[in-house]
């Protein structure tokens, strides 16, 4: 079954708050680094995530040539 929309934009925000507290605990410049790359990944899915809950018709292709 799937999640529903609300359920996974939800994990993608709790991702995204757990990510950005890692980043600022971490002295490690290379850690930072790749906390922030995993921080833009989540919200681009963030942003289509929202525009299929706002029923954006340019998702779908968005979604396709990201991957």
């Amino acid at each position: 079954m799937a999640q529903p929309l609300t359920a996974k934009i939800r994990r993608v925000d709790d991702t995204l708050r757990k990510l950005v507290e890692r980043r600022g605990d971490s002295d490690d410049p290379a850690n930072a680094l790749r906390t922030a790359e995993s921080i833009d990944r989540w919200l681009d899915e963030r942003i289509l995530l929202m525009r299929s809950r706002d029923g954006d018709p340019e998702l779908a292709t968005m979604g396709e040539r990201r991957n």
